[in-house]
């Protein structure tokens, strides 16, 4: 309980309640960044977890001189530049609409615009292995390594192939990642039933190309 009245502190989530402007668009993305970054980790797990916690790390230190921010910050400067484009607007204001006409503000687009960045470094956290914290009993043969390298190659081609929209790529990244059609839709701010159509159409490009 101290921890979270902690972070609440060291976080001004009620920023979010105020108008977008130059003096307040760092403190409003890391409140996003945090806030979204959380919420995925139920979703996620243990990678969202580290991202998550570095970003704490990073918003808590950020005006060292020496601290080395971690890549996750990466977010919050994602959430930045999308928030200079929308100075003098509030969060909640709606900047379009779906192909089903629900409203999409602000803060939903910048989330959306950190989530294609969460996809990428999440999916690459997953497929990588640092050499420095491997132990000489379990490291992998060359033979697996190159087995696993060509695997990903070949997935990475077929998925390019689909020519997929960004919410089709986020949706079937996800589903990689073990998250059920809900949990999809709650990270797309979609209907389960738009999710359904996405893997829909997704299979008969599939079965268009390579059946």
């Amino acid at each position: 309980m101290e921890e979270i009245r902690s972070k609440k502190r060291l976080i001004d989530f009620s920023v979010l309640k105020e108008e977008i402007s130059l003096d307040n668009i760092v403190a409003m993305s890391e409140s996003i960044a945090y806030i979204h970054t959380r919420f995925l980790i139920g979703y996620i797990g243990t990678r969202m977890q580290k991202m998550n916690t570095d970003l704490f790390v990073d918003i808590k230190h950020k005006n060292e001189i020496n601290h080395v921010f971690s890549d996750s910050y990466d977010l919050v400067q994602e959430c930045v530049l999308y928030l200079c484009e929308h100075c003098g607007h509030h969060l909640s204001d709606v900047v379009g609409y779906t192909k089903k006409g629900k409203e999409i503000t602000i803060r939903t687009a910048c989330t959306k615009k950190m989530m294609k960045l969460v996809n990428r470094k999440t999916s690459d956290y997953y497929r990588s292995v640092s050499y420095e914290n491997l132990k000489p009993s379990k490291e992998p043969c060359v033979k697996i390594q190159e087995d696993t390298i060509q695997d990903y190659t070949n997935v990475d081609k077929i998925i390019e192939n689909l020519n997929l929209t960004e919410n089709m790529r986020i949706a079937l990244n996800c589903r990689m990642s073990g998250l059920s059609y809900p949990e999809i839709g709650r990270v797309l701010c979609r209907a389960q039933s738009t999710v359904f159509e996405y893997f829909i159409k997704m299979r008969k490009r599939y079965l268009a190309i390579y059946d």
